[in-house]
């Protein structure tokens, strides 16, 4: 792949790929860091991308094996509330709605945050439209495994967003 085609897959993945970084990491210090090592290592390896999967399945997998060992290697959980899904946009003309909806979307990141990163990362994936089989082949487990744990992550985020 030559520099004007990756320069293209960033800048139409990257903002897909930094959600994820993010959904991952939360707001730590390290998420750009983090993001950085993910465009290196699909720099480094899009040449031997075998099409196996979508490019799109490949890219997220990329994602998230690159968080998990950097994770690893700082040993050490990253917390903070900036926004997990910030370019989630929303349609607004009214600013009593704006704000109710900017307060939704904070508790909404703020649960998400308190979530297992595993569970962090599935979500982030589900936010992304991404199908339950997609999921699966990123995270390296089965559709019902993915499908069962929405289930609970959806029922965990209620109970945070309504309880605290």
């Amino acid at each position: 792949m030559d520099r004007k085609a990756f320069d293209e897959l960033v800048e139409e993945r990257g903002p897909s790929i930094y959600r994820l970084c993010k959904a991952y990491c939360g707001a730590s210090d390290e998420l750009d860091d983090v993001y950085q090592e993910v465009l290196i290592n699909i720099w480094k390896a899009i040449s031997k991308f075998r099409g196996d999967s979508s490019l799109s399945t490949w890219i997220y997998r990329v994602t998230v094996n690159t968080a998990i060992s950097h994770l690893r290697k700082q040993k050490s959980r990253p917390s903070g509330t900036d926004d997990m899904l910030e370019s989630l946009e929303y349609d607004t003309s009214d600013l009593i709605y704006k704000q109710e909806r900017e307060q939704q979307y904070n508790q909404l990141l703020n649960s998400i945050e308190q979530l297992k990163p595993e569970h962090r990362v599935i979500i982030g994936l589900y936010l992304e439209d991404l199908s339950y089989k997609e999921i699966a082949e990123i995270i390296g487990k089965d559709t019902n495994y993915v499908g069962v744990n929405i289930g609970r992550i959806k029922q965990k985020l209620t109970k945070l967003m309504q309880y605290g």
